[in-house]
């Protein structure tokens, strides 16, 4: 047998087969090659596995069919070995256990920085997981060489059987093999408690009795690195936990999110030029959120997190692979192959995100081969609409893609859209746990971008555009709307809105609403007059939207933008936290329920301007519609709050231009004056109006007036005036 292992030594194999009735083979760069010999008898690997488990050992195996070993050459080489039963009688593989002393992350194609990191922890726990094959333990060797090579510390390590030899360097390294030494895992490792090590290496965390004294020493300021046999981060944390009875796991959970420093999952993929294998990592570092999440046992948001966690140190597979193919190290198809979320994976070569990834700067971009091969992808469609200047690009079956140009939707010169191609178009740009939740709530909100070409010079780099996205469902079947959102903020000038709300923008505090219907410009209006704060006034800003739409760049004040989802869980929860953050400007995306109305109106009445967006049709409407959310017991009370803080609002309506070239905004302006906070106080909403009528001093205006002012200036139809106006009877009259 020993000519079979020195062979596989002089061929860099990382395994060698043996099998009864079949020639000896061996893994070379991941594949499996059988050598060219006799097949192997059961009697020569009978008598090998006598000679390297003794007497005592082969009657363990006789009675389990399996055992592990070491195996030591006359020369000192150590070989790691898995006997077990087939078929057709014993075999055994057998892998060489080489000097872990010459192990470095470079040599390796680790990452070195994050490992280096994460390698310096003092106390807790470093998993280190992956299938069978895939380099678990060469990275824990290398993690373990790494301490050895910086820190002066004592390491034991528990191993079953040792795979890597290590000579003392700054640290004292004692390695003891479970089965020669010990009855198991858990009495080495209560042992190992009373030998005072700075590191525990743990081979393997195979049953709950030893998880649990692992943890137990990760929590008494041990550092505990281990292995597993998991294919994700994520489903590491929750196999863990599910070893437990379900009566314990709760604590457990809590003891594990205290304990946990890392989880680093590995797979080994080919390397581009066929030289070898190059190891691909997730990493899931122990940050505050992830301990969070753990205690909770919320599996799916620590994908998620994972995903958007690459300021920590954290990335997961399908990242690493695309970095990996864009250095050229292994090829896109050997990426999609290894990739669990292919979809998402092509989203990073067409330079595609989605979610909080959308502002992740990407510097390369897929060859637009759609095109060339006649078949259409998301990426094309929204290249479509941002070079027509389309507003919107709508996906439903049985029509084409559509654009809105304009105000009014035109379909694509295509064929109708399926229910397939509608589904297959959505989840090439959305995450997993973003298809869980969209077919759980049956729709969806997320943000995207994508590298276009500029549509005035196809020549010059591509620019990032971003999109508001809205997907649901429609007759059972998939459909979505992607809001364009310009790369540009207009000036208030550009936008033609009235000058007091110049004023009112740059107040103190206090409350100021912009309303209108779904696509009526009130994001614009609200971007707009924000950046003009920002390019004056030294401030400081929080945003709180779902999903980000314009994307602003600190000039004279501090913006911080925050997504629903990604950065707070709810609008009113982002509101409260906002107000511990000392902002001046607090901008609401939506006051969607009444506890996020609630807290816009504590903000406004504690010193915070607040800006936020409802969707009604008038001044006087979004009085009522704001008093109305409360319970009725509630509503006096809300009634003095809400007049006290209200500065303005104002309600918006985007027309189409008489010549059909772009649309023009309609505004009815309320201002908070007296008057208008008295009849608020009063529950006599149905006066507003006639206030507003008639303050055109205070910077008022009626919606009416707006609409006939733009009729005079010759910027809308006739048709539009009628249809926007209210009063059909006042339209004719004037």
């Amino acid at each position: 047998m020993d000519s079979y292992l020195q062979f596989a030594l002089e061929n860099n194999a990382s395994d060698c087969f043996i099998s009864t009735g079949k020639p000896a083979a061996f893994r070379v760069m991941g594949d499996v090659i059988a050598a060219d010999a006799e097949p192997m008898d059961a009697s020569s690997i009978n008598n090998f596995r006598l000679k390297t488990l003794g007497v005592r050992g082969n009657e363990k195996y006789r009675e389990n069919e399996t055992a592990d070993a070491s195996y030591c050459m006359e020369d000192g080489q150590r070989f790691r070995i898995n006997f077990f039963e087939t078929l057709a009688g014993p075999a055994f593989v057998a892998r060489p256990i080489h000097d872990g002393s010459s192990l470095d992350f470079a040599s390796l194609s680790l990452p070195e920085e994050t490992l280096a990191a994460i390698a310096s922890k003092n106390r807790g726990m470093i998993i280190i997981a992956g299938s069978t094959g895939s380099g678990k333990s060469t990275t824990l060797a290398a993690i373990v060489n790494y301490i050895n090579n910086t820190s002066h510390k004592h390491i034991l390590m528990l191993e079953d059987p040792v795979e890597f030899t290590f000579s003392d360097n700054l640290s004292v390294i004692n390695q003891r093999e479970i089965n020669s030494f010990n009855k198991g895992f858990v009495p080495a490792l209560r042992a190992a408690l009373r030998e005072n090590p700075d590191c525990i290496v743990i081979g393997e965390m195979r049953d709950h009795e030893t998880m649990s004294v692992a943890i137990s020493a990760a929590l008494t300021g041990h550092l505990v690195i281990t292995t597993m046999h998991t294919s994700d981060a994520p489903q590491t944390i929750e196999r863990i936990i599910n070893y437990f009875p379900e009566s314990v796991r709760d604590q457990l959970s809590q003891d594990l999110s205290f304990a946990l420093e890392a989880v680093i999952v590995q797979r080994l993929i080919p390397r581009a030029d066929q030289s070898g294998m190059v190891p691909v990592l997730e990493v899931m570092q122990g940050t505050p959120g992830i301990k969070k999440q753990i205690a909770y046992r919320d599996y799916p948001a620590l994908e998620e997190s994972i995903r958007n966690g690459r300021l920590d140190g954290m990335n997961n597979f399908n990242q690493a692979l695309y970095e990996l193919s864009e250095s050229g190290i292994i090829t896109q198809e050997t990426a999609v192959e290894a990739s669990d979320n292919p979809d998402e994976l092509r989203l990073l070569w067409r330079g595609m995100n989605s979610g909080s990834d959308s502002f992740t700067k990407r510097y390369a971009a897929e060859a637009d081969a759609a095109e060339a091969d006649g078949n259409i992808n998301m990426k094309v469609l929204l290249r479509t609409a941002v070079r027509n200047g389309a507003s919107d690009l709508l996906l439903t079956c049985d029509a084409p893609p559509m654009i809105r140009l304009h105000g009014a939707y035109c379909g694509m010169d295509l064929p109708k859209l399926t229910s397939d191609d509608v589904r297959h178009l959505l989840y090439s740009v959305i995450s997993k746990r973003q298809k869980v939740t969209l077919e759980e709530k049956k729709e969806l909100d997320f943000a995207l971008s994508a590298n276009l070409p500029n549509p005035d010079d196809p020549e010059a780099p591509e620019e990032e555009h971003r999109f508001r996205v809205n997907a649901f469902y429609q007759r059972g079947s998939l459909a979505m709307v992607a809001r364009v959102i310009s790369n540009y903020i207009p000036t208030p000038e550009e936008l033609k809105l009235p000058e007091i709300l110049k004023d009112v923008i740059r107040k103190k505090q206090g409350l100021f609403l912009i309303t209108g219907p779904t696509g009526s410009g009130k994001s614009t209006t609200m971007a707009s007059l924000i950046n003009m704060v920002n390019q004056t006034s030294p401030l400081h800003i929080v945003t709180i939207e779902d999903p980000i739409e314009y994307v602003y760049k600190n000039q004279a004040c501090v913006i911080e933008q925050r997504e629903l989802g990604f950065d707070t869980y709810s609008f009113a929860n982002g509101l409260r936290a906002a107000m511990r953050e000392a902002p001046d400007i607090i901008l609401v995306g939506e006051m969607r329920d009444t506890e996020t109305i609630a807290a816009a109106l504590t903000a406004a009445e504690t010193g915070h301007l607040v800006i936020g967006t409802l969707h009604t049709n008038s001044a006087a409407q979004t009085v009522e519609r704001v008093i109305d959310s409360f319970a009725e017991a509630q509503q006096n009370q809300v009634r003095q709050q809400f007049a006290s803080s209200l500065l303005a609002v104002v309600a918006q309506r985007l027309l189409r231009t008489v010549d059909g070239n772009g649309r023009v905004a309609a505004f009815e302006v309320m201002i908070a004056t007296p008057p208008i906070q008295a009849l608020i106080r009063e529950n006599k909403t149905y006066q507003l109006q006639s206030i507003i009528e008639t303050a055109y001093k205070d910077g008022m205006m009626t919606m009416d007036k707006a609409l006939e002012d733009l009729y005079n200036n010759g910027q809308i139809s006739y048709d539009d005036l009628r249809a926007f106006k209210p009063d059909v009877q006042q339209t004719e009259a004037f």
